[in-house]
């Protein structure tokens, strides 16, 4: 892996776990600066992981620092300002998920980045956990073959638990950060407050499956039924809908609370069947766990459980970020991509408005 110069933007809880712990422990990597409006909170991050300089924000950052590359972990509404002002500048850049608040500004964020010829990439990092890498092989293995019949539907679920998973609390110094004004994006006229709450709701808890469930399928979906029972003005936990291929998908999302991770995908083909359950976002060292069972015809069935390199999905992004921006990786999670949870959200909420259901 060759050198390249990052400059972070946040160091909060998920900053400094999730991400500045990761790309720290890439060789090759320099962790130049960082932006962060607690000063001796980013004070205190930079000594730890021997970052030169800080700026009290991202523009001040930009402007001096030299840069290869921005990881933005901040609040998703602080999204569209960020890419923007990091593309303008002429840096590589990714962000936590979701892409944006609007469909309208991350198709022009997601342009601007080719036109840029720049890496913008979204932080979708399931699809870098080793164990979804090996499902969707697989899937596609079975779709290519046709040994095992067409693909009939995928089921892809999350119950939430503990997602924190026993990890140490982050730097924090208990300073909060200045204010200064940011670019906002603006509501749709279309959408009332209430839908817009639930809209940036869904894209924050469960675009992660949905996207997961593109990923795995290989495919686009759109949704046929959506289940009206809002719950605290929030969009409603089960949908169905369909495959570009004619195989359905169903999205379940019950707000179940216990303390494990629930979370996964399952596939159904005529012949097999792919299982998957995700291991707690910011477990350490642990991958999804899968298992695919094939039953040729005229032959004899069997299960497969892969023995695949146990590098969680938030360490494994950090490296295929890195080798991407190097020309070295095609990006597994780029924003014309992530745009489409957006897209979706925003045709889910539209749709229940017009039923009522924020009434």
């Amino acid at each position: 892996m060759g050198g390249i110069r990052i400059g972070f933007v946040g160091a909060g809880y998920m900053g400094q776990l999730a991400h500045i712990q990761n790309y720290w422990k890439l060789p090759g990597v320099e962790l130049v600066a960082l932006a962060e409006g607690r000063a001796r909170t980013a004070a205190q991050v930079a000594k730890a992981y021997g970052i030169a300089e800080t700026y009290g924000h991202h523009r001040e950052m930009l402007a001096k620092a030299k840069l290869d590359a921005v990881v933005a972990i901040t609040p998703f509404h602080l999204n569209a300002e960020l890419v923007e002002d990091a593309l303008n500048a002429g840096k590589h850049v990714i962000t936590e998920k979701p892409q944006v608040n609007t469909s309208a500004k991350g198709r022009e964020l997601a342009d601007l980045a080719v036109a840029k010829k720049l890496v913008y990439q979204v932080g979708y990092m399931k699809r870098c956990d080793p164990g979804m890498r090996w499902a969707k092989a697989k899937v596609a293995e079975w779709k290519q073959s046709g040994a095992f019949g067409p693909m009939l539907s995928l089921r892809v679920w999350c119950c939430h638990g503990d997602w924190q998973w026993f990890r140490e609390p982050a730097i924090n110094a208990g300073d909060e950060a200045a204010k200064y004004p940011s670019r906002f994006e603006p509501k749709p006229d279309w959408m009332t407050e209430h839908a817009w709450k639930a809209h940036t709701s869904w894209t924050n808890f469960y675009s992660h499956q949905t996207n997961l469930a593109r990923y795995v399928a290989g495919e686009d979906f759109a949704l046929e039924h959506l289940n009206r029972n809002a719950v605290g003005k929030t969009v409603s936990h089960f949908h169905t809908g369909r495959f570009a291929s004619g195989a359905a998908v169903h999205l379940d999302f019950p707000s179940h609370q216990t303390n494990h991770w629930d979370e996964g995908v399952e596939v159904y083909f005529q012949r097999a069947k792919l299982t998957a359950r995700m291991p707690s976002p910011l477990a350490e060292r642990q991958i999804a766990e899968v298992a695919a069972y094939e039953n040729p015809e005229g032959g004899e069935a069997r299960e497969i459980r892969p023995s695949l390199r146990c590098v969680d999905g938030f360490s494994e992004q950090a490296r295929l970020f890195v080798q991407t921006v190097l020309g070295e990786e095609t990006p597994l999670s780029p924003a014309a991509e992530a745009l489409k949870e957006v897209e979706l959200s925003e045709s889910i909420v539209r749709r229940l408005q017009e039923q009522g259901a924020f009434a």
